[in-house]
């Protein structure tokens, strides 16, 4: 019955395993190829905090969950995610602040305004639905000074390194197992 049991285990870990390694290399590809495309599949997405505008509520290097946002149920106070020319160069960027004003133009399109922590007065840009990446989920404080160590080159290269020395320690731990076995099964013969 043990071995059953065992044996039931093993492939369950075995299929969570395959399933949650699918999950990660279907994230991956996607930050890679589409990443747009990661909130509307995952629900959720990842950023690095790089500025202080929102401190003391969300602090430089924290790593800030968003989730697929629903543009119909956003509120003034809520805190979005955005992407916007801020410094009117045509590149935008990643931004994380509050909801300072909802309206809408002419065309009934809905038109937000946002403003960093403790100011009353709105950002210089203009948001629309499209521009809304995510409203903020939760932070992780301090993250954001590992993941930005991963992205370096040093950190890719100390990931790498280490990644090289622990699957040859794990094939040298199990070839030596493997001897021990073969040498005790011809001593008993």
């Amino acid at each position: 019955m043990k071995t059953e049991t065992k044996k039931t285990l093993k492939t369950v870990g075995t299929i969570a395993f395959f399933i949650f390694s699918g999950l990660l290399v279907l994230y991956i590809l996607l930050e890679l190829f589409i990443p747009d495309m990661t909130i509307k599949v995952f629900q959720f997405k990842p950023y690095v905090v790089l500025t202080e505008s929102m401190e003391p509520v969300i602090d430089v290097d924290d790593m800030v969950i968003v989730l697929n946002p629903n543009p119909d149920k956003l509120k003034v106070g809520d805190i979005i995610t955005f992407k916007a020319d801020i410094d009117y160069n045509g590149t935008k960027e990643t931004v994380t602040h509050y909801i300072h004003t909802i309206t809408e133009n002419n065309d009934g399109d809905r038109i937000f305004r946002t403003n960093r922590y403790g100011s009353t007065t709105p950002d210089t840009w203009i948001l629309r639905d499209s521009d809304i990446i995510g409203v903020y989920g939760f932070r992780i404080r301090q993250l954001g000074v590992v993941v930005n160590f991963i992205k370096s080159p040093f950190g890719i290269a100390a990931v790498s390194v280490n990644l090289i020395v622990i699957g040859a320690i794990v094939y040298l731990v199990k070839s030596g197992k493997k001897e021990k076995i073969e040498k005790v099964e011809t001593t008993e013969i």
